[in-house]
């Protein structure tokens, strides 16, 4: 029901009336307002002329670059560009080098992937798919290798990573690929390898071109005659049907031109027993990878395999013995002296469960140990070689224990450890007891031991309790003079309180910089570290007056 009284219904016809006359009077002005909406959106339309400008190649490439950032989770899409105008849509629809990156995912539809073929006509297409079996179901995934194995014959670049136990690879064993330059297939970890026998790939005949192979779980016939042309190689989670150590030896042999080599968790047929021990001369090899493997089959690898020129890769097992009895053993010093005559960075890493030594130069050599002991055996092993006249490297230790007596073991092992630099101590990693062994040299007061004659750093992540700040102002002036004999050590020039694996609050500790800290504790540790020293609060350098810098530090 209208509510409105006689009067208001009078008030609003006035309202609707003058209204009615403004409009009448102000065409001009409306006139005049259209026309200025007019120019700007030229004004701003013209500003596209010089991209519509572009040569039609560049504006290809430009369109490339938008459709690659496509391919790595950006939004821009085909579609984008298609609606931009008249002439970029005809050029998107009509140039088929724009289509040939074919990207499969559960969000993709197979009708979009058709779309895509077609429109790249008889382009080499480059092909991702990444699918795991809870992405996508059988159907929808049969549906896509429907779709792209009648165009194998234009692969130049195929990764495949499916689902279920590896019966959708079957029509790779028939297929043609002339043009293919790498490929990489996958299949789900969990789920058994479903045949009795590897995937015949290429019907046995590798493709002319193919320089890079990637396999996932995936067996394929062991013959060296399949590997031959190979730049890059990469086996991975293979345990049924995988090589023997021989078989993979003599795929070896037949690659000359192999430059970098990736083995992981594989499974080898016959262990270490299936083996001969003939040598392969590996010339052009600059990068080896091997991990999660037993630490025998690590070695006799190693022991195999002879590539003066391999610089780079890395070496991952976790021992529970020595590592100078199972792994670095006499018999493959010939691959290692030039990486430890070359190393300038190591550290080792003392965690709750194993301790990882971690060797740093052009390679990155990873040893899970049980005994501290062990650690710094091959530690000194690795070490540059003395006739190599190298220097020493830096060596950092990072301890993560609960338990002081521990703690102290592995300092008391380390203590006169050459090139230690660096101690660091995790969060909650008890330190009273540690920083009283680097100030005494001993776990029995008093001693005079010569301990940590390099150590020029320390990090205390977590608190510290009254006894530890007493160690630590300790242990900086013994090492800086002050008190009984240094025995030729360094004085400590940086120490870093807080940072990685704090929990708390580090607002909270800032504001505690001045409140608790400034000058009762610190202000004595800063003067001992001297005007070359270096002080850090949290990831802020103190000045010699106390002052906190902005700034964050390294």
């Amino acid at each position: 029901m209208d509510e409105r009284t006689f009067s208001q219904c009078d008030e609003e016809l006035s309202t609707l009336g003058t209204v009615q006359k403004q409009l009448e009077q102000g065409v001009p002005l409306v006139q005049k307002q259209l026309e200025q909406r007019v120019a700007l959106v030229s004004r701003k339309r013209n500003t596209f002329a010089p991209i519509n400008a572009l040569p039609p190649e560049l504006l290809v490439t430009i369109f490339k670059i938008a459709l690659d950032f496509t391919h790595r989770g950006a939004s821009s899409k085909h579609e984008t560009l298609l609606l931009v105008c008249h002439h970029w849509n005809h050029l998107v629809n009509n140039t088929p080098s724009l289509w040939m990156k074919i990207r499969k995912t559960a969000g993709i539809s197979n009708a979009r992937i058709i779309h895509s073929l077609k429109k790249s006509k008889d382009s080499p297409l480059e092909i991702t798919c990444n699918i795991v079996s809870s992405d996508m179901g059988r159907r929808t995934q049969g549906g896509f290798l429907s779709a792209i194995f009648p165009h194998a014959h234009r692969w130049r670049k195929a990764s495949l990573s499916l689902g279920g136990d590896g019966r959708a690879f079957g029509p790779m064993a028939k297929i043609s690929t002339p043009l293919l330059e790498s490929i990489s297939l996958s299949t789900d970890k969990a789920i058994r390898w479903a045949q009795d026998r590897p995937l015949n790939i290429f019907r046995g005949r590798p493709p002319p071109r193919l320089r890079e192979l990637f396999l996932t779980g995936v067996p394929v016939p062991w013959s060296p005659k399949l590997f031959c042309n190979l730049n890059v190689l990469s086996i991975s989670q293979m345990q049924h049907l995988a090589p023997s150590l021989d078989q993979l030896l003599a795929v070896l042999s037949a690659c000359p031109c192999l430059e970098s080599l990736a083995i992981r968790d594989v499974t080898f047929a016959g262990g270490t027993s299936a083996i001969s021990l003939n040598t392969v001369h590996m010339a052009a090899l600059g990068r080896l990878d091997l991990e999660e493997m037993e630490p025998e089959i690590t070695n006799r690898l190693l022991a195999a395999i002879r590539a003066p020129d391999c610089k780079f890769g890395s070496l991952r097992c976790f021992l529970s013995g020595d590592p100078l009895e199972i792994l670095f053993t006499s018999d493959i010093s010939h691959f290692l002296d030039h990486m430890r005559s070359g190393a300038h960075a190591a550290s080792i890493t003392c965690g709750p469960v194993y301790t990882t030594l971690l060797w740093e130069g052009s390679w990155r050599i990873a040893v899970g140990l049980q005994n501290i002991g062990a650690a710094k055996g091959a530690l000194n092993w690795l070490r540059p070689l003395p006739e190599r006249n190298a220097p020493v490297f830096p060596l950092q230790v990072i301890i993560n224990r609960s338990d002081s007596l521990l703690v102290q073991d592995i300092l008391a092992v380390m203590a006169d450890t050459e090139g230690l630099h660096r101690v660091i101590f995790g969060y909650d990693t008890p330190v009273a007891g540690a920083l009283r062994l680097l100030a005494t040299g001993s776990l029995v007061e008093g001693s005079t031991g010569r301990s940590f004659p390099e150590l020029k750093e320390m990090w205390i992540q977590g608190s510290i309790n009254d006894d530890g700040w007493e160690y630590l102002v300790s242990m900086l002036r013994r090492r800086q003079g002050e008190i009984d004999a240094r025995d030729g050590a360094p004085p400590l020039r940086k120490v870093r309180f807080g940072g990685n694996g704090y929990t708390g609050d580090e607002s909270k500790e800032i504001s505690n910089f001045r409140l608790i800290h400034w000058p009762n504790r610190l202000e004595k540790v800063r003067r001992l570290l001297g005007p070359e020293g270096e002080l850090v609060w949290y990831g802020r350098s103190v000045t010699e007056d106390g002052v906190l810098e902005d700034r964050l530090t390294s």
